[in-house]
């Protein structure tokens, strides 16, 4: 009897754990299942090794979907990712514009999620160009950090296996050729003897007798110099007793020197009235002078005209007399024929 109630304990339990398992499991399938959102695709010019279904999809580190699908697009050549955004971020249908979406690493794992984030018109490149209609909305791409770097190593290597080596070489070796010939032209030997006879003739210069004799001129010229500059102050207290006393002299005939330089002040004044007049005196000689000038030119034109008149009137006494007595002659008889 106890057998038989563990017998249907252990079924019991081992029948619930497997309908427990079943609903689990068809719970989690009809989870994904019916998981409702927006469907977005993007297109990608480059291995999407490591990005699996289901893979996160963040917009800016933010959870946002999963990866629905990865297959090749209809050009055979761009890989196409399907994303699903959840319900709760796919209410604005514009909110991926000006986005770019890229793959990204998972630590160093290997596995990788889609990264969404806003464009960066200076850094990122151009998305690819589609040639077919893509069944839902597009989000643009842009290649990979990894993409980037490799390129730009590709580049690099590229510049580096262009550039001519030898030429720069051959510049190296004729600049160092170049540099010998300027140093064995510069007569480095001569150069350096120039040098020790210039350190010779500093040395002589140098001389402790020398400099002791050029100590004691020093000495003499700042004796001779502290002695001027007492004579220089000894002159200027002279200087000032003699300012003072002219000083004392002025204030002491001060009435004098006023009474003495308003008697110059009105004696200029009077001489500069009388220069004054004596100029209007001279103006109006000038004009009497001026006017005699003009009265004895006419005079004189007169005198002339009367000349002239004097000198035809006796013209013509001496020439008729009777027209003095009878005034104009008669006029000659008609002669008859």
């Amino acid at each position: 009897m106890a057998s038989a109630r563990v017998n249907f304990s252990v079924g019991l339990f081992m029948t619930a754990g497997l309908g427990l398992a079943t609903l689990a499991i068809i719970w989690l399938g009809m989870t994904s299942f019916l998981r409702k959102g927006e469907l977005f695709v993007t297109y990608f010019d480059e291995s999407v090794q490591g990005l699996n279904v289901d893979s996160p999809v963040k917009y800016r580190g933010v959870p946002v979907g999963r990866v629905q699908a990865i297959r090749i697009a209809p050009d055979f050549h761009l890989i196409e990712v399907v994303i699903l955004v959840d319900d709760e971020h796919a209410d604005d249908e514009n909110r991926f514009d000006d986005s770019v979406a890229s793959i990204a690493n998972v630590g160093i794992t290997g596995a990788m999620f889609v990264e969404i984030d806003k464009r960066q018109p200076f850094t990122d490149g151009p998305s690819p160009t589609l040639g077919f209609t893509p069944e839902y909305p597009v989000i643009a791409s842009k290649p990979s950090d990894i993409r980037k770097l490799f390129r730009e190593i590709d580049d690099i290597a590229t510049k580096i296996q262009s550039m001519d080596f030898k030429g720069i070489s051959d510049q190296a070796m004729g600049a160092f050729t170049a540099l010998n010939t300027a140093v064995t032209d510069a007569r480095i030997g001569d150069i350096s003897a120039d040098i020790r006879t210039l350190l010779a003739s500093i040395n002589a210069a140098a001389n402790p007798k020398r400099l002791d004799s050029l100590a004691r001129n020093m000495d003499a010229t700042i004796v001779a110099s502290r002695t001027l500059m007492d004579k220089a102050s000894e002159e200027l207290t002279r200087m000032d007793a003699i300012l003072a006393q002219f000083q004392s002299i002025l204030e002491t005939n001060r009435p004098s020197i006023d009474t003495t330089m308003g008697a110059l002040a009105t004696t200029a004044l009077k001489t500069d009235a009388f220069m004054t007049q004596s100029q209007a005196t001279m103006m109006q000689m000038q004009a009497a002078i001026k006017d005699l000038e003009e009265r004895l030119s006419i005079t004189a034109e007169n005198l002339e005209q009367t000349s002239g008149n004097l000198n035809s009137l006796i013209s013509n006494v001496k020439d008729q007399p009777a027209q003095l007595i009878f005034g104009e002659p008669k006029a000659p008889r008609r002669i008859e024929e």
